[in-house]
């Protein structure tokens, strides 16, 4: 990049033509930081329009690729989906972001590119299997058991504490050494100990042998799974942690390779992630790369340490904010700035189509234990009437959702499930993996509005029968979906237009509401499909045909609605958890209370954050976990344009009632 580069006003006019509507331009916030090319935080409130501004820096940095001593930029953000906003917006408008030396990709993206899968591949002569949870997960579940040497106690006290505490189990660098921690970073497992919840097995009952004979066959059996390939997603960054400490020059070369980095939605790193960006990009300050950090303190609800503890993401010397919300009315801004951890004003700059003030009052929903059921229905009828009253555009697509922190259900303790019993959250969080072929056709993502979602899960199925079935690609490891369309486009180029005209008709069918036709014809399918690979169903017969304890051979699977989604009066109500709706806008949101945990003055979000409610900003001497309940509230307060609801039980409102300002808030019973 030219020393002297600056951008100028034709490069924002040039973004602004490409991001933003005819007669929009960026306000001055948005400017000084599109303009600023030093290492700096932004700040920004929700619905600021701060991932717009980034689009837009990265827009006018493109211009200027590729760079002159032959470095790139890194853009990071959180989620795939993050990544793919990007490149939807952006990436047909630049030549050069998305080719060597740049990577824009997730966090977990650059650390197995650049440090884990390298640094594997050097100690092991391969490239891992699978860099995945759940199928480490699955691969995990299956452990030989059957143990040389150990008596038929100690295999079966090895597996029990295996089961307990497989999920926690995880490599860290302790002192240089590989050692097992009870999470990645943790403190070191002592196996003499009991951990936990380890009524099944009686320590006092082992003998130090047994200890030391379980203990070494547990570190064995996972070293084994790490040598084999199988990978969870802790297990990169303990490689990447590895790789750095063997190599210091790793750290510089990426330094030379990246000097512009961006990191978006920082807050939602994890303390590993944040410290191994701020290692290699900051490095104490010294680094050479201009790194950015983007995002809202106020919305780290994705890692309890951040929640609970000091905050680990500290201020750089120069912090810019975007103040102004365009998602967020005034009075809706009023009243979520008093839920922030960070103090952070919040400027409403939502307006109405005419010009005129978004002026819909936010609502508590007073509800009896009777009518927690009737909460989300209500919610829809005052939805109805401000449409009809002309308040909120109809517009179909609007969106309208419901939602709450806890989910699981527990007696006597409000939950999500109270309010909306059928609720379901595999339906909201598919997996990459699921325990059977029919799982895989009805448990996509129903939000997507393309062929995307149902289309990687078919591929997934077809995947975990090939893994089944123990057929490896010609490297011996299990294929993945880009070899197995490689394999099948070079070598069977007849078979593979079959396969894709049968990929694309499933789709539709899932889709269509025909996911039984679709199942079925799978199953028949599958027989032609194995054949390229030489290869019959016979390990994966249980997959195939499982559907939680009954015969799926034939299509008996109804399709159903989505068990998430309230349908009122010609509109749908969307049911979810407040983690899940984290950087969506929506037209009508309903926040309902639930317990989580005990402390910080309450159970509930109405007990700990009664001052809140009040419009009385946080105080420094605030409980952590009222905090958390904060942070929780403020992502949930800060979804809607129009209309905001918060379900209250009326035992709990009665306490507080009393000092509601009710020219802010309007009360409704149930």
């Amino acid at each position: 990049m030219p020393a002297a580069f600056s951008v100028s006003e034709e490069d924002i006019a040039y973004a602004e033509r490409i991001l933003l509507n005819a007669g929009e331009s960026f306000d001055s916030e948005r400017r000084e930081f599109i303009r600023n090319l030093d290492t700096v935080d932004l700040q920004a409130v929700p619905g600021s329009g701060k991932t717009t501004a980034l689009l837009a820096k990265l827009l006018i940095l493109d211009r200027h690729l590729p760079f002159e001593d032959g470095s790139g930029i890194l853009v990071i953000s959180h989620t795939n989906a993050a990544i793919d906003e990007i490149r939807e917006q952006i990436g047909t408008h630049c030549a050069s972001l998305f080719k060597h030396p740049n990577f824009v990709g997730t966090i977990q993206s650059f650390v197995n590119e650049f440090l884990a899968i390298p640094f594997f591949t050097n100690r092991y002569k391969k490239t891992p299997v699978r860099i995945d949870d759940d199928i480490y997960n699955q691969k995990f579940s299956k452990p030989p058991f059957n143990l040389a040497g150990f008596s038929a106690q100690e295999s079966k006290n090895a597996k029990r504490y295996l089961m307990l505490n497989a999920k926690n189990l995880r490599w860290s660098l302790v002192n240089g050494k590989m050692n097992l921690t009870d999470e990645y970073g943790g403190k070191k497992i002592d196996f003499k100990k009991p951990r936990g919840n380890t009524k099944p097995v009686n320590y006092t009952d082992w003998s130090d042998d047994e200890k030391t004979k379980v203990c070494e066959w547990i570190f064995e059996f996972k070293l084994s799974m790490l040598k084999g390939g199988y990978l969870c997603y802790d297990d990169a960054y303990f490689l990447a942690s590895a790789s750095a400490a063997k190599n210091p020059q790793i750290k510089v070369m990426l330094q030379k390779r990246f000097m512009h980095v961006f990191v978006d939605e920082m807050q939602d790193m994890a303390q590993h992630q944040h410290s191994l960006l701020e290692d290699i990009f900051f490095d104490g300050g010294s680094s050479p790369c201009v790194y950015q950090r983007i995002g809202d303190k106020n919305q780290s609800i994705f890692d309890g340490k951040e929640t609970l503890a000091q905050p680990f993401w500290n201020d750089r010397a120069t912090v810019l904010q975007l103040n102004g919300s365009y998602r967020l009315s005034r009075m809706l801004a009023n009243v979520v700035g008093s839920f922030a951890v960070s103090p952070l004003q919040i400027e409403g700059r939502r307006k109405n189509a005419d010009g005129s003030d978004v002026a819909i009052k936010p609502h508590f929903l007073v509800f009896s234990d009777a009518k927690k059921e009737q909460v989300i229905c209500l919610f829809a009828s005052i939805i109805k009437t401000l449409v009809d009253e002309g308040k909120i555009p109809a517009n179909p697509r609007n969106r309208y959702k419901a939602v709450a922190w806890a989910t699981k259900k527990e007696d006597g303790k409000l939950r999500l499930c109270d309010y909306h019993p059928v609720f379901s959250r595999s339906e909201q969080q598919p997996k990459i993996d699921q325990p059977n072929l029919q799982s895989y056709i009805f448990h996509y993502n129903q939000e997507d509005r393309t062929l995307s979602s149902i289309e990687k899960n078919i591929s997934n199925a077809l995947l975990r029968i090939l893994r089944e079935e123990e057929v490896a690609d010609i490297t011996g490891a299990p294929y993945s979906k880009r070899k197995m369309c490689e394999f099948l486009k070079e070598t069977k180029p007849d078979y593979w237009k079959t396969y894709e005209e049968k990929i694309y008709g499933w789709c539709l069918d899932v889709i269509r509401g025909n996911g039984n036709a679709v199942l079925l014809d799978i199953k028949n399918h599958l027989p032609g499909y194995l054949s390229q690979f030489d290869c019959t169903v016979n390990k994966s017969a249980n997959f195939i045909n499982d559907s939680n304890g009954s015969s799926a051979s034939t299509a008996t699977v109804a399709p159903k609605k989505s068990a998430n989604i309230l349908q009122y009066d010609g509109f749908d109500v969307e049911v979810s958890t407040v983690h899940s709706v984290k950087g969506e806008t929506h037209t009508a949101t309903l926040y309902m209370e639930t317990f989580y945990e005990k402390g910080g003055g309450g159970n509930y979000e109405s007990e700990r954050l009664v001052n809140q409610l009040k419009g009385e900003a946080i105080t420094a001497t605030m409980h952590n976990r009222a905090k958390q309940s904060a942070k929780m509230v403020y992502v949930g307060f800060s979804r809607p344009t129009h209309l905001l609801c918060f379900a209250v039980h009326e035992i709990r409102f009665a306490k507080f009632e009393a000092n509601i300002d009710q020219d802010v808030w309007q009360i409704v019973r149930l």
